[in-house]
């Protein structure tokens, strides 16, 4: 066998077991989301934008403090090429441990206060303290779910995740129902992370052993921080919502602008998946910088084929979908509703290509742009609230903030893995303007009710996936064919 196809071979079996990743999780999940979806309109129906208001800064709150107690440990393991010895689990768990025990102690002493600060409002102090439980709990799945991630064995993932989703709505529906109030949101988080662990650690058992030799976690930082602080730089841009709009503009213009974005987000089923994969998968290959290009292409065409139908749908049915499923009270929201759509849809682009730069190592030029990114969103933010344009500053600088790191992240892709987007993306994004297009002007008239909606929509994505065939079609024979050769030869 010459070298060439020796080194073939390898990255023929990462690209199928990635593959097989994404599919496995798009089963398992796939379903879930669904589950997701009927439980997000119950939430949203049970309970009122004053009380997502109240929770997502809490929520926001105690995630942010477990990242800063990160250091890109998870990632850290994930991304680095050889395989950890055991003794370098032990000292990864040990770091973890002791900086996570310290957020956990500072969101159950100073969270309520904080809580307090970005509400401008004093709330039930255990609202947040409860929290700390479920983030010292973390600590003992990072080296079971960093080694199953770095094995692409992303099955067991998702049948973690799936615990979590179940338990969420099951807790948050079944308290919302008794008239539990925000309080249905806070045990339904609290108790969807604590089992969701459970699972993971249920899924690979590890033996959380401390250790006392914690310099060798140094090589592991040296990347882990600067991930880390990318993360958390693109953490802040996010947290306009939960962190900013409570303070500026009240807990119910903030549940808006959640409901909102939840809504927004639905079509990035696949791209949360994809993205889930890319970290892993594109490690393993860094240093074969045409495999690189050739699937970062791939990923982002798909993912943008996949994704694009459901914003045609949001854009066609927007006011339709708050009044006839979510239920009046949200109608206000869909102003923002339409701008985070513009927002959502370009999350594929930068937080894949910010995901692959990160897995060849290019952790410095993520952080820059990560800083610039959020510190331009704020600036935005801010300015329009001055200006008097209302809740909606928040939702506007999300969508100009991520159409600025295009801008950047696009000519830093080309330069750095001569990433070529823009011919692949046309004929799909053509399709999905003319098929929201049809929807609104033809179809809209004739649907009057929730379930007439879900039809419409249905055929908004059957009419896309129509027109993008007519487009694009021998490039769609083509890929498609690639990919069932290696399925058949890898079966």
């Amino acid at each position: 066998m010459t070298a060439a196809a020796g080194s073939a071979a390898p990255a023929q079996s990462i690209g199928d077991r990635a593959l097989r990743g994404v599919v496995s999780l798009a089963l398992r999940e796939g379903g879930m989301k669904l589950v997701a979806f009927s439980g997000n309109i119950a939430l949203f129906r049970l309970l009122t934008p004053a009380d997502f208001g109240v929770i997502v800064p809490i929520a926001f709150m105690a995630g942010l403090v477990k990242q800063f107690a990160d250091l890109g440990l998870y990632s850290s393991l994930i991304q680095r090429e050889a395989e950890p010895e055991t003794r370098e689990l032990r000292a990864i768990f040990t770091g973890q441990f002791l900086l996570v025990t310290a957020a956990a102690a500072i969101v159950l002493l100073a969270g309520p206060l904080i809580v307090n600060g970005i509400l401008n409002d004093e709330i039930d102090p255990w609202l947040t303290r409860i929290f700390a439980l479920a983030i010292l709990l973390s600590t003992f799945r990072i080296v079971p779910a960093s080694l199953l991630e770095r094995r692409l064995r992303f099955g067991r993932l998702a049948a973690a995740d799936i615990t979590g989703t179940l338990v969420y709505f099951s807790v948050g529906v079944g308290f919302a129902i008794g008239a539990a109030g925000v309080w249905s949101l806070v045990l339904a988080h609290v108790c969807a992370s604590i089992a969701s662990t459970l699972a993971v650690i249920a899924s690979n058992p590890w033996k959380p052993l401390p250790t006392r030799r914690l310099r060798l976690l140094r090589p592991y930082v040296d990347f882990g921080a600067r991930f880390q602080g990318g993360r958390l730089a693109l953490t802040l841009k996010d947290s306009l919502i939960p962190l900013f709009a409570p303070r500026a503009f009240g807990a119910a213009p903030t549940g808006l602008l959640v409901w909102g974005n939840r809504v927004s987000s639905q079509p990035l089923v696949m791209t949360q998946l994809a993205a889930r994969v890319s970290l892993p998968t594109f490690a393993r290959i860094q240093d074969a910088p045409d495999q690189v290009r050739r699937a970062a292409e791939l990923t982002l065409k798909w993912n943008a084929i996949v994704t694009l139908p459901g914003f045609a749908a949001v854009a066609a049915f927007g006011p339709e979908i708050a009044s006839l499923i979510y239920g009046e009270q949200w109608l206000p929201a869909v102003p923002a509703l339409y701008i985070l759509a513009v927002n959502a849809a370009l999350v594929p682009i930068n937080g894949l290509i910010t995901t692959i730069l990160n897995a060849i190592g290019k952790t410095h030029l993520v952080l820059a742009v990560a800083v610039g990114w959020a510190i331009t969103a704020w600036v935005i933010a801010v300015a329009l609230t001055a200006a008097g344009v209302g809740f909606l500053s928040a939702a506007i600088a999300l969508a100009a903030s991520q159409a600025l790191a295009v801008g950047v992240l696009m000519p830093l892709a080309r330069r750095e893995f001569d990433l070529r987007l823009a011919h692949r993306l046309l004929r799909p994004l053509a399709a999905a303007v003319l098929a929201g297009l049809a929807g609104r002007l033809v179809l809209l008239p004739l649907l009057t009710d929730a379930v007439l909606l879900v039809q419409g929509g249905l055929l908004v994505v059957l009419l896309y996936a129509g027109l993008l065939y007519a487009l694009d079609r021998r490039a769609l024979r083509a890929e498609l064919g690639a990919l069932w050769r290696r399925h058949a030869t890898a079966a």
